[in-house]
């Protein structure tokens, strides 16, 4: 553990200058150990209730798991600050670029002013994916993360995006038996506009309610549109806005920087054709609408979800990449033509 003096000296006495946001249990500052390694401290409010379940809860959740998209929980502290008040943090890595929610909103934007394309959108999106699936099919215990939503998305100095906020998060099933099972919070779990609709119902939570987040989450990061949006009023919702336009007429709720009629889009040195990203787009918004099913039973299981979207970008990536390879080939065949005195390319 770290001491509280280490904290608060770590990000500047807690200054207001190096909050990072706040959530539903804390603050989170951005600071420095003494070693000079980046942190950022989760402060918890201690006067809410909740707030040691929600501690533990994390701390429970996030030493069980391992994976390379999740935040990782570097370490915590439970001590006694300067007014002899209780004081939890947790600390952990710093993820220099920010929230997808951020990325989404258009607060942050690459160096030449571009937002997030197709490709990198995509990424995002199996990065996530891959850690639920774990969490839920691959991990020794089975967790529920039960708060996903692009503020609890985070994406490091490579654009690769990691899972945080475990604070709601509940371990479900051991594979072990002597080991039983923890609820970090009371109540419907989750966030407005995310939470599945049989939370509302009291229904516990599950690897369901987590793919039904997961697909909001997908449908927004596609359609720039939060869940919350005030053009979503009466019976309208995100997910039925994309079903009513969903696959003929899918421009009128696309993200205006990813409609494919501005052009070819070069990703690697590969240029992606409108029709290629128009047909992936296509997919994209279907998996959110598998995952949005008012039924739990209807939703698709996180792997599917999985499996659809690296299929999706291997189509993107590889129908062009043969493109590039036969145009390739036929420049060569005509310089050799040319060589040998043909007329193939006179």
């Amino acid at each position: 553990m770290v001491s509280y003096d280490d904290l608060r000296l770590a990000t500047g006495n807690f200054n207001q200058e190096n909050l990072l946001g706040k959530g539903s249990f804390g603050s989170v500052y951005k600071g420095n150990l003494r070693e000079g390694s980046p942190i950022a401290v989760k402060v918890l409010d201690v006067e809410r209730t909740g707030s040691w379940k929600s501690f533990l809860a994390e701390c429970a959740a996030l030493r069980s798991v391992r994976h390379r998209n999740l935040v990782k929980l570097i370490t915590s502290c439970s001590s006694i600050d300067f007014k002899n008040m209780e004081f939890l943090a947790l600390v952990y890595e710093f993820m220099s670029n920010g929230s997808l929610e951020d990325w989404i909103r258009g607060k942050r934007r690459h160096t030449n002013g571009d937002g997030l394309n197709i490709v990198e959108r995509l990424n995002v999106a199996i990065d996530v994916a891959c850690v639920v699936n774990y969490l839920h099919h691959e991990n020794g215990a089975q967790v529920v993360h039960c708060d996903l939503k692009p503020s609890n998305i985070l994406l490091d100095e490579d654009m690769t995006a990691k899972v945080g906020d475990f604070g709601l998060a509940k371990l479900l099933i051991s594979r072990t038996r002597d080991q039983s099972s923890i609820s970090s919070t009371r109540g419907v779990k989750g966030s407005v506009g995310y939470i599945p609709p049989e939370y509302g119902l009291g229904e516990k939570p599950s690897t369901a309610g987590d793919v039904y987040s997961y697909g909001i989450t997908l449908l927004e990061l596609f359609t720039g549109k939060t869940p919350t949006d005030e053009i979503f009023t009466g019976g309208s919702s995100l997910k039925e806005w994309v079903k009513m336009a969903f696959p003929a007429s899918i421009e009128q709720v696309l993200d205006q920087d990813l409609l494919p009629n501005k052009g070819s889009l070069c990703h690697e040195g590969k240029s992606i054709s409108p029709e290629a990203q128009h047909d992936c787009l296509i997919a994209l918004l279907g998996v959110g609408l598998s995952c949005t099913v008012d039924s739990p039973n209807g939703r698709i299981s996180m792997s599917d979800a999985l499996c659809k979207l690296k299929s999706s970008r291997d189509m993107l990536l590889k129908f062009d990449l043969f493109i590039s390879i036969y145009i390739k080939l036929l420049y060569i065949c005509c310089i050799y033509m040319n060589l040998s005195g043909g007329f193939l390319c006179k």
